[in-house]
Order: C-alpha cells, then sequence, then structure tokens
C-alpha cells in the first residue's frame, strides 16, 4: 500500500514530512477523506492523535521510509503544491549553503553518475567531513541552527530539526560538538516539559545524556 498512494495522498505525506509540523486533521492540505486517511493509518505513515478536542496527523517513522523509496511517487497537482515545492526550495539552499554545496553539483549529480570515472576519497564530502577538527563541528552545528526558521539566540529548536540540516555529520560528532557546547555553556540541552509534544522522530534524534535523562531541544544562548 505505501508505495501505492494517490497523487494526493502523496502530496499530503510530503507536506508533513518537509513542514514537520503535526497539524489538526481540519488544517491538513489538501483535504483528505476519511477512506484516504484511514489507509494511510493502516499503511503506518501517520497516526491520529487527540489533542484536547482537535485530533492531530503525526507522521510515524514509515513514512521517511516510503519518502526514501518513492522520490519519483506522482504527486497532485493542486494549488498546495506550489507552497510544498517552496517548502522544499528554502529547506534545500539552507542545506547547500550550510554544506557549501553548489546547486549545480546537486542537480549535475545524475549526469555525472552516467560517466566512469575513479572514485578519489580524499575529495568526497564524507573525506572532508570524517576530517573537521572540533572547532569545524561547533561551527557547522551552529550555521545549521541559524539556518532553521525559528533558529534564533533565545528560542529553542528540536534536535530532529538540527540532524536535519547536519545530514553529513554522524550522529557522534553532531552529539560530541553539542555537548561540547553546553560544556562551554553556549547552548542547552533542553528535555520536553510535555511529552505529548514528542513524536517518533524527536524520540529518534534525542540526546541521552545519562541514566535515561534524554533531551529534545536545543537552546543557544548567543
Amino acid at each position: 500500500m505505501s508505495s501505492q498512494l494517490s497523487p494526493k495522498q502523496a502530496l499530503v505525506l510530503w507536506n508533513l514530512l518537509i513542514a514537520g509540523e503535526e497539524p489538526m486533521m481540519s488544517k491538513v492540505k489538501p483535504d483528505l477523506t476519511p477512506t484516504e486517511r484511514t489507509l494511510l493509518v493502516e499503511a503506518g505513515l501517520i497516526r491520529l492523535e487527540k489533542r484536547g478536542r482537535p485530533t492531530h496527523l503525526l507522521l510515524e517513522d514509515k513514512a521517511w521510509d516510503w519518502a526514501v523509496n518513492n522520490f519519483d511517487a506522482e504527486l497532485s497537482l493542486s494549488q498546495f503544491a506550489a507552497p510544498v515545492l517552496q517548502a522544499l526550495l528554502i529547506k534545500l539552499g539552507h542545506y547547500l549553503n550550510s554544506h557549501q554545496v553548489s546547486l549545480a553539483e546537486v542537480l549535475m549529480a545524475s549526469e555525472t553518475a552516467k560517466k566512469p570515472s575513479q572514485p578519489r576519497p580524499e575529495d568526497t564530502e564524507f573525506s572532508r567531513i570524517e576530517n573537521l577538527s572540533a572547532d569545524d563541528l561547533v561551527k557547522k552545528v551552529r550555521q545549521a541552527y541559524f539556518s532553521i526558521p525559528d533558529g534564533e539566540a533565545g528560542f529553542r529548536v528540536r534536535l530532529h530539526q538540527l540532524r536535519q540540516h547536519l545530514l553529513g555529520l554522524s550522529e557522534q560528532q553532531t552529539n560530541q560538538a553539542l555537548l561540547s557546547m553546553q560544556e562551554q555553556g553556549e547552548i542547552s540541552l533542553l528535555s520536553a516539559e510535555d511529552l505529548q509534544e514528542i513524536n517518533a522522530g524527536d524520540e529518534a534524534a534525542a540526546i541521552d545524556i545519562g541514566g535515561g535523562d534524554k533531551r529534545y531541544f536545543v537552546y543557544m544562548k548567543r
């Protein structure tokens, strides 16, 4: 089922994935019929959660797996497709700028892949990232933090959002940088005041600082 979604269902999933929101059922665009919504729930791609009177749509981890395997999924060409594309382009721009990757490099990647060549590990992004110093790691974390729309001094950012802007870094590198920055007093790693606001993505991105004490948010002081 997850590989055979209707164009409208696929657009809703991409909207949720890109926006990173957990909207009320009545606010989901394009509107889903009860049947369309139920099929997504049964496929394990979303779940419904009551928060007071409203019911919210939350992504399941399986939705990310679906996305990775369905970049070519047909999308509804409704008026709601344009905002999804715009949000994706904004995130792509933030990622390219923070990782110093050119747009041409991304757009021409498919053409380059067709040409036989000998790989040179010293020229790969992976190799460059593996050799980053502690100061460079901290710099990348700061760049990623401020590339997030809510990432301003004095505002908390979800760790899973931050990690999405640090895709080139390993979990160990990111954790090392964050813990070092907390020790230096540059940031605070925060727990959740209300566990109802924590979703599967937050759990996967959390840092356990010991004894099951998980931190889900980062607050940059300056």
